[in-house]
């Protein structure tokens, strides 16, 4: 089997290999152990400010104490009843910390200090009771018997003895720290060294390899332009395709909504004639029969509004009559009415061509189900605005926004569409949201001067014939 590189080449790769993961290895051991050593040093720093705390807290409640004992005042006793409950949680936390993290020593020392801690604080709530029993004379002369200085003193030693302790491991922790970095740094060293010989090695290969990559570059790269020149003939012609696909496909509607129109309106008018004059008929003689004919003159008027809205998404009446922004103002206030939306309309009154009308009204179409299906938005604004250079459109919404990889999904059939749209008459098409700040069509359209559509003066007209035919 032929070698890929030549063996004094590879021995030196190989060897470079696993002397870099050796040292990656004791690195990550040397980090470990920095970082074990870290740990140990915030527990005893912890450890050495409950003892502290603890101290401080029982001088607290013995100057409290002997305040209240030398004064009378009840007041003076307040910080000893603050410091009991803090007591109690420091001595505690102490003893989690020393089980979990001390020696045997600081073990032994935390038991006995916890004992300690019990007793003064019995011996301080003795004197108190004995203080309210038989006066402060008792009192003092339980005082004057040297207990309690006695239990202070030997708190105090034993919270010496578990800081003594800390600082003896501070200071071992504090050696095994200085010669881990120092350790750390031989690796670094070595690491460096081992890398500069590999970049001289990979140097040397890489010069032998240039005059023969330079000669399979330019054979890639007249393949590369081969294969663009091909990738461009046949994008340009599934773009074309695609175009001619969505014209045949709004034929195909304007066909299916007039045959809705002329044939299921038909039906539908002639059977709601007849059943208006049957219920007329039936009122005085047969008064069930007349009531259910009147639902089913319900029923048929809902079936004439339903045919009405049928047409009216495959072929916009409004779009083909009035123009684009009397069409894109009324399904837009249709379809949030129906989805209990606020909208903001700023249309115009632009004239464009009848495909570049019906491709920005089925945008807009598009665009207004993604908002109802998952934005989960309570506002769309939407612009349409022309200019000499074209004719511009945005969507905008304050949902949920676009999740991340959406906008380039070649699944998302949607996007994928009306980017189709615009890119038939060489617009631009960009969809923009983050999630939870909503999402945002923008869409441009150029268009020569020449062609823009004069006003139709019989507009209105039209408007008044076709929605009359419409209801009927």
């Amino acid at each position: 089997m032929k070698r890929l590189l030549p063996l004094r080449v590879l021995l030196p790769l190989v060897l470079g290999m696993v002397v870099s993961l050796a040292i990656l290895g004791f690195a990550e051991i040397g980090y470990q152990r920095l970082e074990f050593a870290n740990r140990a040093m915030s527990t005893a720093l912890e450890m050495e400010t409950v003892v502290n705390e603890t101290l401080a807290l029982i001088v607290d409640a013995e100057s409290s104490q002997r305040g209240y004992l030398l004064t009378g005042d009840p007041s003076y006793l307040k910080p000893y009843q603050a410091a009991l409950p803090k007591i109690e949680t420091a001595s505690s936390r102490l003893r989690d910390l020393v089980n979990q993290n001390g020696t045997t020593s600081m073990i032994n020392h935390a038991g006995r200090l916890n004992r300690l801690i019990g007793e003064k604080l019995n011996d301080l709530e003795s004197t108190l009771a004995l203080n309210d029993r038989n006066g402060r004379e008792a009192a003092f002369q339980l005082i004057d018997t040297g207990v309690g200085q006695k239990l202070t003193e030997q708190i105090r030693g034993e919270a010496q003895g578990i800081l003594d302790e800390l600082r003896l491991s501070a200071r071992r922790g504090g050696l095994r720290w200085t010669r881990d970095i120092e350790l750390g740094r031989v690796g670094m060293l070595t690491m460096t060294a081992f890398t500069i010989a590999l970049l001289f090695v990979v140097m040397s290969l890489a010069r032998r390899e240039i005059a023969a990559r330079e000669a399979k570059r330019r054979m890639m790269v007249e393949e590369q332009h081969r294969l663009e020149r091909e990738v461009a003939t046949r994008t340009e012609e599934l773009s074309e395709l695609s175009t001619h696909l969505q014209t045949v496909r709004e034929e195909e509607k304007s066909r299916l909504a007039r045959d809705i129109h002329d044939e299921l309106g038909g039906i539908l008018v002639g059977a709601k004639m007849d059943v208006a004059w049957a219920s007329q008929r039936c009122k005085l003689a047969l008064p069930d029969a007349a009531s259910k004919l009147e639902r089913a003159l319900t029923i048929l008027d809902e079936g004439v509004e339903m045919k009405r809205r049928i047409i009216e998404e495959l072929r916009p009446t409004l779009l083909d009559n009035l123009g684009i922004a009397p069409a894109l103002d009324w399904q837009i206030r249709q379809t949030c009415e129906r989805a209990g939306l606020d909208c903001g309309l700023n249309l115009g009154e632009p004239s464009l061509p009848p495909d570049v009308s019906i491709a920005l009204y089925r945008i807009v179409q598009e665009a207004l189900t993604n908002v109802v299906k998952y934005a989960n938005a309570r506002r769309v604004d939407v612009d349409l605005l022309r200019d000499e250079e074209g004719v511009s459109l945005i969507v905008q919404d304050d949902g949920r926004g676009l999740p991340a990889g959406a906008a380039t999904d070649r699944l998302s059939h949607g996007i994928v569409g009306m980017r189709q749209r615009v890119r038939a008459f060489n617009g631009d098409f960009r969809i923009t949201g983050r999630p939870g700040a909503g999402t945002t069509i923008e869409v441009f359209i150029p268009l020569a001067p020449d062609v823009a559509m004069p006003d139709d003066p019989d507009a209105a007209a039209r408007l008044g014939a076709t929605a009359a035919s419409t209801a009927g």
